[in-house]
């Protein structure tokens, strides 16, 4: 009876608290006892064991205690379309009460009051509503917070971690001047540490790596004072510079090479502002720099100039001297149909000590980047003695009616092809826009080439280009002859024409032309024998295009011995191709 009183005991306590029960008779050697366990399914937080099994992540979130708890009771009778489903959603929201607070809890409990929602919408879960969206509103804060800190953390290493690139870009461990660069370079990577923000910057420093490269860096600045001496680069960057202005003509040169030593001083005293050694010789170069102005300054015919000096400035219309800022509309580098091309060339000497008395300046022109404009046998222009006597000189690329009138004569004179040869070019080159380089060759090493570009745009308009075109062919093809013949004889003229057409030109040469008025005798450099005669002729021709040329040769007779030479004439050399007007060669 005993027995059969406990297990009714049981079954009562089972029907009132609806509660799972683990019933286990325990027993001993002088009595027996039940273990009885319950399990509520309204347990306010879940067994030891669950709460073991969910909780393996480490919450990102503290236990929120401002989340307003759900008012709607957890209506265990519920037996409708979304039962699976809310008892779901329960079990998620004891967890979020309790403190489980993971992003993957709380992304569950949205998922299943969706679920909830989809299966039965007349189901009210407003206060699970509220709640999980208190939950999720604390969440978004505390992962913005989290992101906050480590954009901060990843801001200050990016920093230190850029600023030591950079002062490895001016400084090396070595004995070399390491990254190679001097002058105003090495003054603008300098500035770009910024030691002051660096030093206000390291004092709040937080994170490890960050402090890493903050020792990093107070270590190669501590160094550097010893990089400087080890590399010498005051000789070299500062001193040699200073020796090697003292013996330039171009003043422009000397001061550039001045300037390059002072930026070198600036920058190093931006590192090392006690460094007694490169404040010295900034005080030295200073003085220099001031002497080279002054002597500079007596060539400069305004600020303009100053400011241009070793540059090409282009205009529409011929610039007046010293009136360049009132003239500001016409300069320009983007030109178009119609306007005429000038350029000034600003110095900081005389021409006349560039031009070692010529008058012909090698001038590079290229249209799109092709193959220099070819005027004879080279591009040039004509500067007049009378004008060498200024620090600068202006000429036309692209000349109005004016300057032809009054400049060209002498280029026609000279048979200088420049114009002609620059209009044929753009002709072929057609209406679009096109960039135009000029580069001015000069003849004495005081001044290096001088080069420059624009823009022409012939989209509107080519007619005017190819008018001038034409006009200055024709003009020129009147103007060339063919060369006049130094000797004539019939037997050697035909002897060279077969001689050049086997050379295996496209062009059939149909005239030759003996130019040398007497044979000319070739020895050998060592030993004085003779070896040939040989004699210049031209040889003409007319091309497929329809256009006739004159080609230079130079045809020789080899050396037999005895005082004679073969009667066989053979090719030698050759030289310029001239275009002539076809009736001179008839």
């Amino acid at each position: 009876m005993k027995k059969l009183s406990v297990f009714t005991l049981v079954l009562l306590l089972v029907s009132y608290t609806q509660a799972q029960i683990n019933v286990r008779l325990k027993k001993t050697p002088d009595t027996k006892e039940i273990d009885i366990k319950t399990n509520s399914k309204h347990a306010a937080s879940p067994d030891k064991k669950q709460a073991t099994t969910d909780t393996k992540e480490k919450p990102v979130l503290k236990k929120d205690s401002t989340a307003s708890v759900a008012t709607t009771p957890a209506d265990e009778a519920y037996n409708g379309p979304a039962k699976v489903q809310l008892k779901s959603l329960m079990r998620y929201m004891q967890k979020l009460r309790a403190g489980d607070i993971l992003p993957s809890t709380l992304s569950n409990a949205e998922r299943m009051l969706e679920q909830v929602k989809q299966a039965d919408a007349s189901y009210n879960i407003s206060g699970y509503e509220k709640e999980i969206a208190v939950y999720r509103q604390n969440a978004n804060k505390e992962s913005q917070s989290v992101a906050d800190s480590k954009s901060v953390a990843e801001a200050e290493g990016n920093y230190f971690k850029n600023l030591h690139q950079k002062i490895i870009g001016i400084y090396s461990t070595g004995i070399n001047i390491e990254p190679g660069v001097t002058g105003k370079v090495y003054l603008e990577r300098v500035k770009a540490i910024n030691l002051a923000e660096y030093n206000q910057k390291k004092a709040t420093v937080t994170g490890v790596e960050a402090k890493k490269f903050v020792e990093r860096i107070d270590q190669m600045l501590a160094d550097y004072d010893d990089y400087l001496k080890r590399s010498d680069r005051l000789r070299w960057n500062v001193t040699e510079l200073m020796l090697k202005s003292r013996s330039k003509q171009n003043q422009q040169e000397k001061m550039n090479l001045l300037e390059t030593a002072k930026y070198e001083c600036e920058a190093v005293l931006l590192i090392s502002p006690a460094n007694a050694a490169f404040k010295q010789k900034l005080e030295e170069v200073n003085k220099l720099l001031g002497s080279a102005n002054a002597e500079a300054s007596i060539n400069f015919t305004s600020d303009f100039h100053k400011e241009h000096v070793g540059q090409i400035v282009w205009s529409s219309k011929p610039l007046i001297i010293g009136k360049e800022k009132e003239m500001a509309a016409q300069i320009k580098t983007e030109f178009k149909s119609g306007e005429s091309v000038f350029g000034v060339v600003y110095l900081g000497n005389k021409v006349n000590q560039l031009m070692n008395g010529n008058q012909r300046l090698r001038v590079i022109i290229k249209v799109d980047g092709g193959t220099a404009i070819w005027g004879g046998d080279m591009s040039y222009l004509i500067v007049p003695l009378a004008v060498q006597d200024k620090s600068y000189f202006q000429f036309a690329l692209l000349p109005d009616e004016d300057w032809f009138a009054k400049n060209y004569a002498p280029y026609v004179a000279d048979e200088n092809w420049t114009y002609s040869y620059l209009m044929d070019e753009l002709v072929r080159a057609g209406d679009i826009s096109h960039n135009i380089t000029c580069e001015l060759d000069f003849p004495s090493t005081i001044q290096g080439n001088i080069k420059s570009s624009f823009t022409l745009d012939l989209s509107n308009s080519i007619t005017q280009i190819k008018t001038l075109s034409t006009k200055l062919h024709e003009q020129l093809m009147a103007s060339r002859s063919l060369p006049k013949a130094g000797m004539n004889n019939a037997a050697l003229e035909q002897q060279m024409l077969t001689a050049a057409n086997k050379l295996g030109w496209k062009n059939i040469f149909l005239k030759a032309v003996i130019t040398s008025s007497s044979w000319s005798i070739s020895k050998n450099e060592l030993t004085g024998a003779i070896l040939y005669r040989y004699v210049s002729a031209v040889c003409t021709t007319k091309e497929y295009d329809g256009k006739c040329y004159y080609q230079e040769f130079t045809f020789r007779q080899d050396y037999t011995g005895g005082g004679n030479y073969s009667n066989t004439i053979k090719y030698n050399s050759y030289g310029s191709k001239r275009e002539i007007g076809c009736d001179k060669i008839k």
